[in-house]
């Protein structure tokens, strides 16, 4: 989980970068900056969390629900009027949703010592965030394109 942790961190960061140096609109500009924003408060929080927090512990995967449902909910209220761009809006929706439900249900486990649904949280866990690196580039690359 480190490991994609600091990946997307790395993402977040030149996705950040990347729009320094881009020449499109200020709308589409704006609502780039918009949705980058809460994407990379979202790695800085998760990677402060699972740094400072014990893999796999019960508090930590808690705080790790908390900071996927601000980011829902942070990433819903970015007014986005680009179709392209509510669609990456969309996917990281799905993703951040995706791992705060899955997160729930992994410290369910946890607590009841269902060892097997433990082990099937964890690969849920893992697998939700595969499309990342993907949409994260995609994001990057519309985002540097200027607007026709």
């Amino acid at each position: 989980m480190k490991f994609k942790l600091q990946r997307i961190g790395i993402v977040g960061i030149a996705i950040a970068a990347s729009l320094l140096a881009t020449s499109c609109t200020s709308t589409k500009v704006s609502q780039c900056a918009d949705i980058i924003k809460v994407v990379n408060q979202t790695v800085v929080d998760t990677k402060t969390t699972t740094e400072s927090g014990t893999k796999g512990d019960v508090p930590t995967i808690e705080k790790l629900v908390g900071i996927f449902d601000k980011a829902s909910k942070d990433l819903s209220s970015v007014n986005v009027s680009d179709e392209k761009l509510k669609t990456y809006q969309s996917q990281f929706l799905t993703m951040y949703r995706g791992a705060t439900e899955i997160n729930k249900q992994l410290v369910a486990s946890i607590k009841e010592r269902k060892s097997t649904k433990v082990h099937e949280g964890l690969r849920k866990s893992r697998n939700i965030f595969s499309p990342e690196r993907d949409l994260a580039t995609g994001l990057t690359q519309y985002c540097k394109a200027p607007e026709k």
